[in-house]
């Protein structure tokens, strides 16, 4: 066999065994779609699932009645599963919260009995997946399980979840708030979630924390009643409010958010028993329009399962279905998927008046150009923040551009302002260049715009400032030199020309002494000649 054909054969069959270990999203067409990927090594439901660094980590959970600490990682790039240290308490039903690129595991079912859990946690414990090592940290206030915790501004949000009741059933829901912040290890208490639930879905979206659907215990049949409340939790101001509800209504569902990257900015919600039954529906709920909708169904139904977004692809890992545990691992591409474009916002300049323009802005992702357009004209391209130089006085607009490398164009929107690098006009009235016989000089100037800031500087020594015209009282005799600053609203800066003047004052004293002399000479002589002719 020729040689050079031999190499391509072995390279087409080595591109071959790659593409059956990995499959690639596509951007468009193939979006919204499922695949199976290697599946989890220990089969369980009722885990924590968790991304760190790209990477998935799967801890604890439930299998046939046995609580499990296994703490398996996914690496999805090469679609592989490697074991980790386990977790100190083996549960499940509990909440995991990543901060600071650690996990945070929290709460849950541990099966242990005794009269005041029934079986339920407060315990904190933190996974570090980079020294692969365990800690203990403050428990939960209120010990309890099928919750989740959300991280808002660096804090840890643990809403609702199932609590101990002290007769049969012996748990019902909770709407506690309790927050932890894993900066002081310490936890605080927040406004009550208004419906209680526990086994609900959540995800947070600009900042907003998303508690749908979930069951509650409905007494009068001793069965579990689904609700179908979304509830929309805002950390900035501790209160609460209703989105578009969740229909049907369900519990055991898992939830995720896509980030606006590389997928469009939304909430998928699915599995979870509803209706009386297993579901394998997608629903989307998309937060900016407050609309739900449905996209392909998940291939296996299930409760109970773990989701996690990585790269704006989902992960539905685990969970229940007919009396079975699952180790299933499918991928799910979005609609809509490679087609974002950047996301640009121009914090600089903002609309009003600027005397130097410094474009400053920010963008959601990674790009491979970008450039803006100032007053409409032809794209300038730029590599990051700039100084606009130049710039005509008056107003102006611009927007910010950028690709990605998919070619995905973004754009900010416009933002007018207006350039006044003028400094203000300043004009002294008085005094003039000339000489004066007082020692009080009075200052007379005009500036034509308004300042936030004037002075002057007499015979060059340092700037006093003035609120208006002033007196300058008592200056001595002699040349002087006078000039007014001012400062506009847009910190330009101007001075006026300098006025030179003179002092000099009347020699009064002398003209009185010549005076006085002349009278008394005068008076000595007519006096010393009217003596002689008396005389003569």
């Amino acid at each position: 066999m020729n040689k050079e054909i031999k190499y391509v054969l072995i390279a087409a069959l080595a591109f071959l065994l790659l593409a059956t270990t990995y499959q690639f999203p596509s951007a468009t067409a193939q979006a919204d779609f499922w695949i199976d990927r290697a599946p989890m090594p220990t089969a369980r439901a009722g885990l924590g699932v968790a991304v760190v660094s790209g990477k998935i980590y799967a801890i604890g959970g439930l299998n046939n009645n046995t609580y499990l600490n296994v703490n398996e990682e996914y690496d999805p790039a090469t679609n592989t599963w490697a074991t980790k240290a386990p977790m100190p308490t083996a549960r499940s039903g509990f909440a995991v919260a990543v901060y600071d690129r650690k996990i945070y595991v929290i709460g849950g079912t541990t099966g242990d009995s005794n009269s005041s859990s029934s079986g339920f946690t407060g315990a904190v414990e933190v996974y570090d997946p980079q020294t692969n090592t365990w800690k203990t940290k403050t428990s939960m206030p209120t010990p309890r399980a099928d919750l989740s915790a959300e991280v808002v501004d660096g804090k840890i949000y643990l809403i609702g979840g199932k609590k101990y009741l002290a007769f049969d059933p012996y748990y019902t829901e909770s709407d506690a708030n309790e927050v932890y912040d894993p900066v002081t290890d310490s936890w605080t208490n927040k406004t009550a979630l208004p419906t209680a639930t526990f086994g609900y879905a959540s995800a947070v979206v600009d900042n907003k924390i998303y508690i749908i659907g979930g069951g509650t215990q409905f007494w009068q049949k001793f069965d579990l009643t689904y609700v179908n409340a979304n509830q929309v939790y805002d950390p900035a101001n501790d209160k609460w409010s209703n989105a578009d509800t969740f229909s049907p209504p369900g519990s055991y569902m898992a939830a995720a958010a896509t980030s606006g990257i590389d997928a469009p900015k939304r909430i998928y919600v699915v599995g979870g028993f509803v209706l009386s039954d297993y579901s394998n529906t997608t629903h989307v709920y998309d937060a900016g329009r407050n609309t739900w909708g449905t996209s392909t169904p998940m291939p296996t139904p299930r409760i109970y399962l773990g989701l996690v977004a990585v790269n704006d692809l989902l992960y539905a890992i685990g969970g229940f279905y007919n009396n079975t545990w699952l180790n299933i691992n499918e991928q799910y591409t979005p609609p809509g998927y490679g087609t974002v474009p950047p996301e640009l916002h121009v914090l600089s300049p903002e609309n009003k008046t600027h005397s130097s323009v410094q474009l400053v802005f920010t963008t959601n992702k990674a790009t491979d150009w970008m450039g803006y357009s100032l007053d409409n004209n032809a794209n300038v391209t730029i590599t990051g923040n700039v100084t606009l130089a130049g710039l005509s006085q008056g107003a102006h607009t611009i927007t910010v551009y950028a690709n990605d490398s998919r070619g995905n164009v973004g754009k900010s929107d416009a933002v007018q302002f207006s350039v006044d690098s003028m400094p203000p006009n300043i004009l002294i009235l008085f005094p003039e260049n000339k000489t004066y016989d007082t020692t009080d000089i009075k200052s007379v100037f005009t500036v034509d715009e308004p300042v936030k800031w004037i002075a002057y500087s007499l015979d060059g020594k340092e700037k006093v400032n003035v609120t208006g015209n002033i007196t300058l009282p008592a200056l001595s005799e002699g040349s002087h030199s006078l000039t007014f600053f001012a400062e506009d609203n847009y910190g330009n800066i101007g001075a006026s020309e300098t006025v030179y003047f003179t002092i000099q004052l009347f020699p009064t004293v002398l003209v009185i002494a010549i005076i006085t002399t002349v009278v008394i000479a005068s008076t000595a002589s007519y006096l010393f000649l009217k003596h002689r002719r008396k005389i003569v």
